[in-house]
């Protein structure tokens, strides 16, 4: 069965963070520019979206707590509590504030790694490779500890696990290439980290952004200005299938619906050397790719 792309959600200018919820039975995604939040049902079509007063880069459930999300807001991680529906949320505390001597930078792409600790990394906002690389990436514990685990970046975006591997995969799209970190669940510590696959290697237009995994171990990259998905095998550095996607601003991918055998995509509408053609910014659900990933996980927060 080849794979069926299909169009879900209407355009917005900057989709990203796409979560799936399992407890919700709903895909959760943010548009940048658009200062929204969105929440989108599979079984009834429907799509909510609230505004912000800022933009948040992703919105991830919280543990335990009904309604309530972390988000980002410039270099803050914001706790919210939203209903769902196109009521505004409600802010409720920041958790933590990073990066003071670089107020121009902000937090980008956030997961929860297994344990449930958020991960999250920042951008400096100037994508020339010669620039200052003045960004980082940190982990955020339960209790709001938060600890710098990498530096010298300068667009943090991809970020996934692979238990079975220890390794943690992360991406900064300037360096077009995909780091392997080994990988302590226990404590979180990220180290040894080395170059996994570079589109520049193996001769790739694009970016990388946003990226999962399936339950093979292999990485599912979504390749922004590429009009593709990459599946890529980390441990043997080889490309296994490109995933065309009717769009060229590729932003990010997670694994969804009831059998996380569905892979969502989001996608981009922005003036990056030409506005592209409608529809690109649209949200797409990718059928019949005979893999499954890994169920995304809420974040822990104690305090």
């Amino acid at each position: 069965m080849a794979p069926v792309v299909t169009q879900i959600v209407d355009p917005v200018t900057i989709g990203e963070g796409p979560h799936w919820d399992s407890e919700d039975n709903a895909l959760y995604f943010v548009s940048i520019n658009d200062h929204t939040i969105h929440k989108y049902k599979p079984d009834t079509g429907k799509h909510f979206k609230a505004k912000l007063d800022d933009g948040a880069h992703f919105i991830l459930p919280v543990e335990g707590k009904k309604n309530h999300f972390l988000i980002t807001q410039g270099r803050k991680v914001v706790e919210i509590k939203w209903s769902g529906d196109e009521k505004s949320p409600k802010i409720l505390r920041t958790i933590t504030e990073v990066e003071h001597e670089h107020p121009t930078n902000s937090l980008n792409d956030g997961k929860a790694d297994p344990l449930g600790r958020l991960f999250t990394g920042s951008l400096t906002g100037n994508f020339d490779p010669n620039s200052a690389k003045t960004a980082a990436l940190y982990r955020i514990d339960p209790d709001g500890t938060t600890t710098k685990l990498a530096s010298d970046v300068q667009c943090s975006n991809g970020l996934c696990w692979d238990l079975k591997e220890k390794a943690f995969y992360y991406i900064d799209s300037i360096t077009r290439v995909i780091q392997r970190y080994d990988y302590d669940a226990a404590t979180g510590h990220i180290s040894n980290p080395r170059s996994a696959f570079s589109l520049i290697e193996h001769g790739l237009k694009g970016s990388p952004d946003g990226m999962t995994i399936d339950t093979d171990g292999n990485l599912w990259v979504a390749v922004f200005g590429g009009s593709n998905v990459l599946k890529i095998d980390p441990r043997k550095n080889t490309l296994l299938e490109t995933l065309p996607i009717p769009v060229p601003q590729v932003t990010s991918v997670t694994f969804g619906g009831p059998n996380l055998d569905i892979l969502y995509v989001t996608t981009a509408c922005i003036d990056f050397g030409g506005k592209p053609d409608p529809p690109s910014g649209a949200t797409y659900a990718v059928t019949g790719l005979s893999v499954k990933g890994h169920p995304n996980l809420r974040v822990k927060m104690h305090r």
